[in-house]
């Protein structure tokens, strides 16, 4: 680790893991956005790297377009004592990249909001018997819909492919914006491959097509409300 560096430690909460994020001074301490200790609220803190650590493996994050070492650990410092937190908008990750890229950006929450979205795509699809391609909404012929989107299989199977190829990227240092663009492509080849199994050619269609349209669905939603810049 060195000065400036964006870390992060795996937590657990029930059956839930996290990453929990914070800037390394340099000098053996770490800015981040935690429950204080009376737990009656959220603010940017300063402690130890051990107590952040909290026993825990700490990891490096590797980014793209980060600001000077210099103005991270500025801004950081200058933050110790903020008040807030949101769970969409305002966590500890949208807090610590923000310090270092100057973006508000949460990955956990952008990966659960577009698995959200795809999920709610082939509810939709399937209800409806429609197929939302290219942006616009196409009416493709019912016996064939019937096949295809009566399943949620493409979307399990495109979802397990795309959070496996994701992690495994990251676990090769991959940044997101990298691991993020791999895991696309593989997740749309499953998904389809996943609607061949159920439907045939229309089915391995219809899913790769519900697959895109969430994609670019769930981009606007990050774009739009999810990030702080």
């Amino acid at each position: 680790m060195a000065k400036a560096d964006l870390i992060s430690i795996l937590c657990m909460r029930g059956i839930v893991s996290y990453q929990h994020f914070g800037i390394d001074i340099g000098d053996g301490t770490v800015v981040h956005l935690a429950t204080e200790s009376d737990r009656q609220r959220m603010s940017v803190q300063r402690v130890s790297l051990e107590e952040f650590a909290k026993g825990a493996e700490v990891s490096v994050e590797v980014v793209t377009d980060e600001l000077a070492h210099d103005v991270v650990i500025e801004r950081s410092i200058a933050a110790v004592g903020s008040v807030g937190y949101d769970l969409m908008i305002g966590n500890c990750e949208h807090f610590a990249r923000k310090m270092k890229t100057g973006k508000g950006q949460s990955h956990q929450v952008d990966m659960c909001v577009s698995s959200i979205v795809r999920a709610a795509f082939s509810g939709v699809a399937s209800t409806s018997r429609r197929y939302v391609i290219a942006g616009s909404l196409t009416a493709i012929s019912q016996s064939k819909v019937l096949v295809a989107a009566g399943s949620l299989v493409p979307t399990v199977v495109g979802e397990t492919a795309r959070q496996g190829s994701y992690y495994v990227a990251r676990k090769l240092k991959m940044t997101h914006e990298q691991a993020d663009r791999s895991s696309r492509s593989v997740g749309h080849a499953a998904c389809a491959i996943g609607g061949f199994v159920v439907g045939g050619p229309a089915g391995s269609a219809g899913a790769l097509a519900i697959s895109m349209a969430a994609d670019r669905l769930s981009d606007a939603i990050q774009k739009t409300f999810l990030s702080r810049d």
